[in-house]
């Protein structure tokens, strides 16, 4: 069976195919929340297409959303061209991980999928660091407990802040410098970027285990902007690109209906 997962961000939104549980192929797009059914519907298939499928080979759609006012543009497009109601990503589907933090209905759905595939791939404990439009971290202890995490902006979010407030600055790149010290306004500014975002993501990480008292936890980063990050971070030892999408598989499957 071929199940369709979708991840609405902010920033992108992340769509995959999975053959089983082998993802075929996944591709994004800039999120619009002027999106209508039909678009998303006509992006999917042609999606499909350029594999040699048909919406008709989908059996499944499982649809995980940050972004409200897109949640029933997706929803509507996996009921009409996909006949499907979707499964929509939340804490109160079956998961192999327990939302134990305070408030669950507030966490959201990617986060879920990405404690999900964490733990599910790693076992516990584990911590999720998510780069997208914010900086995402998800933390499962030894025993399946999604215990919470931290939020800060993203390197690209910050970058973007800091170019609109300041006259003279302008935006960089996401990437290591050529050095810590830059030798140009641009050269700064990269390594201010890069490098600071490196040093908040291992502090971040030095306090949660100081607070859980977890010992070896697997560090794992997913998302957009992940990339070349394990090579400066002292506890990032693992990059997984298509983490989100492997949990809303996973999440999909517990939570199929049956045939």
């Amino acid at each position: 069976m071929y199940r369709l997962v979708i991840d609405i961000g902010n920033t992108n939104v992340v769509v995959g195919l999975f053959k089983d549980q082998t993802l075929k192929d996944h591709l994004r797009l800039a999120t619009r929340t002027s999106t209508t059914d039909d678009e998303a519907g006509l992006f999917i298939s042609d999606f499909l297409r350029r594999m040699g499928l048909s919406n008709e080979d989908v059996e499944d759609v499982v649809l995980a959303s940050v972004v409200p006012a897109l949640t029933p543009v997706y929803e509507s497009t996996s009921k009409r061209h996909f006949g499907c109601q979707p499964i929509i990503v939340s804490h109160k589907l079956k998961l192999p991980v327990k939302i134990a933090i305070d408030h669950p209905d507030q966490v959201g759905a990617d986060r879920i999928a990405n404690a999900v595939a964490g733990y599910s791939r790693f076992g516990g404990p584990v911590i999720v660091i998510d780069f997208g439009t914010a900086i995402n971290f998800d933390i499962v202890d030894k025993d399946a407990n999604y215990i919470g995490g931290v939020l800060l902006p993203g390197p690209k979010t910050a970058m973007e802040d800091l170019a609109r407030r300041a006259a003279r600055l302008f935006e960089v790149r996401i990437e290591p410098p050529d050095s810590v010290v830059g030798k140009s306004t641009a050269g700064a500014l990269k390594s201010g970027l890069f490098y600071g975002t490196v040093g908040q993501i291992d502090f971040l990480v030095d306090k949660i285990i100081e607070e859980t008292k977890f010992r070896n936890p697997t560090v794992v980063a997913t998302g957009g902007l992940a990339h070349g990050i394990q090579n400066h971070s002292r506890h990032i030892s693992l990059i997984e690109p298509t983490l989100t999408l492997e949990g809303l598989r996973i999440i999909g499957e517990m939570n199929a209906s049956p045939q």
